[in-house]
């Protein structure tokens, strides 16, 4: 069992995870959004491309954001001239949100920008140990969202993994090389 500090994985993990958020805030300044933003601006763009209609509703359950912090998110895109809103066609009681080509254009250099970050995260693994981190943080994902403590099945962030790929458990202090 890791102390907590430096050793703890919930560190390291939020470590990345703000260092990722940073280097994605540091890239798009020039778009003038946030990590939050571009990320919100993706998940429309992706729905756009699929021909989706996408409500404000939609995009609160997709994140987990509550209703005011959606409505500003979406207030601040729509002002800065990405997106604009309009009544639903199928229900005249929901927004839905349309965005536009600067949106479009701000979303593949947003793609871009975190490709080139996932390869400096794994630039120096091979595609063994690549394929074995994604499937240890899909399986810490599931055990955390389990609501009862016992992991469960979350469909929306496992991947597929090659089990033949998957090397035999090591409870050792040390971790192997598998380069």
């Amino acid at each position: 069992m890791s102390p907590v500090g430096r050793d703890d994985l919930g560190f390291k993990i939020k470590t990345i995870s703000k260092l990722l958020t940073q280097n994605m805030n540091n890239s798009i300044t020039s778009l003038d959004l946030t990590s939050s933003q571009a990320r919100v601006l993706g998940y429309l763009c992706c729905r756009t491309k699929r021909q989706e209609t996408v409500c404000p509703r939609d995009i609160e359950r997709h994140f987990h954001f509550t209703h005011p912090t959606v409505s500003g998110l979406l207030q601040r895109l729509e002002t800065k001239g990405y997106l604009s809103s309009e009544p639903s066609a199928e229900d005249r009681r929901c927004k839905q949100i349309l965005v536009t080509k600067r949106a479009l254009e701000a979303n593949q250099q947003v793609l871009d920008h975190l490709a080139a970050s996932e390869q400096r995260l794994v630039c120096d693994m091979s595609r063994v140990e690549i394929t074995q981190l994604h499937s240890f943080l899909d399986r810490m994902i599931q055990n955390l969202s389990a609501s009862d403590g016992a992991p469960q099945a979350a469909e929306q962030f496992s991947r597929p993994a090659d089990e033949t790929q998957r090397e035999p458990e090591d409870r050792g202090s040390r971790s192997p090389d598998y380069r």
